[in-house]
């Protein structure tokens, strides 16, 4: 191991110590976790602009699988803005509040209920790891996207492209880059377009580098929040979750006297407040006028 490479560990390691001190304290059952905006890929872009493109690399997986990992979530709103929390009976077959709520909404059998229901669902996401090549120093990067039943969504651009060139993207030697196409839609919102492919190139030049992108271990679920049931079930009752360290759990914000209780947690969802604040600063895109809860929380 060359001297370099054995900094690099180390400086990852105190690094690691360092967020792992500074974390917020009281839940000692919590998730949560210390979130990089340089962990997610995101495909705003700034306010005037129209379109724009962005290339990335699909990164292969150790054992040839696809590198679309399947993961379900649900949308809420908590205090007005819109949330994806994963599944807990998909992620882990658990008990799930949002997935109650649905089930008990549809044995009633009244069509008003089974049309509330329908915003209790899990929707079935895909999160791939890439390199977004205008910003190869930060390394790996997460995308997480919706799965889209009409057949227009990311994913099937992309397979579209991969049933035209009929060759592996993701291969290390003789893989493609992909170039994103993004446009605002009717609501000014942004979104992928369309998605072609580059010419064949290695994913990397440098032998150190290649390795580093190749041997990252890590899953979406290092990456994202997994909240408790506790803290589901509070968001599902139309709740703001806070958490209060005299009972040592999460607690209905409306709930507390003034000075009772910890702020709001830092993370709320799949993503967290510092990460969307960082997006929303670098892109000057806020979210405030999303009109539909088909609009992510968070653009990664």
């Amino acid at each position: 191991m060359s001297t370099e490479k054995t900094n690099v560990s180390a400086l990852d390691a105190m690094l690691d110590q360092y967020n792992k001190n500074n974390a917020p304290k009281g839940n000692s059952n919590s998730t949560a976790k210390v979130y990089d905006l340089k962990n997610y890929f995101n495909t705003f872009i700034k306010d005037g602009i129209k379109d724009a493109t962005k290339t990335i690399r699909i990164l292969p997986t150790s054992d040839k699988s696809s590198p679309f990992v399947e993961m379900h979530g649900h949308k809420a709103q908590v205090d007005g803005e819109y949330k994806t929390f994963a599944c807990l009976k998909h992620t882990s077959e658990e008990d799930c509040p949002f997935c109650e709520a649905k089930d008990a909404l549809y044995a009633t059998g009244r069509e008003a209920d089974k049309e509330l229901a329908k915003k209790y669902n899990a929707r079935k996401m895909y999160v791939v790891k890439i390199i977004d090549r205008d910003n190869e120093i930060d390394g790996v990067k997460f995308w997480r996207f919706n799965h889209d039943y009409r057949k227009a969504g990311i994913l099937d651009k992309i397979f579209g492209v991969l049933q035209a060139v009929k060759k592996d993207v993701t291969d290390p030697t003789t893989g493609r880059d992909l170039l994103l196409t993004i446009n605002r839609d009717q609501n000014g919102r942004p979104q992928v377009s369309a998605v072609a492919s580059l010419d064949p190139s290695p994913l990397s030049t440098d032998a150190e580098q290649l390795a580093a992108w190749t041997s990252d271990a890590r899953t979406w679920k290092d990456v994202y929040a997994i909240k408790s049931y506790d803290y589901l079930n509070l968001v599902v009752r139309g709740e703001i979750p806070v958490w209060d360290k005299e009972a040592k759990q999460f607690v209905a914000k409306s709930g507390l006297k003034a000075g009772e209780g910890d702020k709001l947690e830092a993370e709320l969802t799949l993503g967290v407040e510092n990460v969307k604040n960082g997006i929303q600063a670098a892109t000057a895109s806020p979210e405030a006028t999303a009109p539909t809860t088909e609009v992510d929380d968070l653009p990664f």
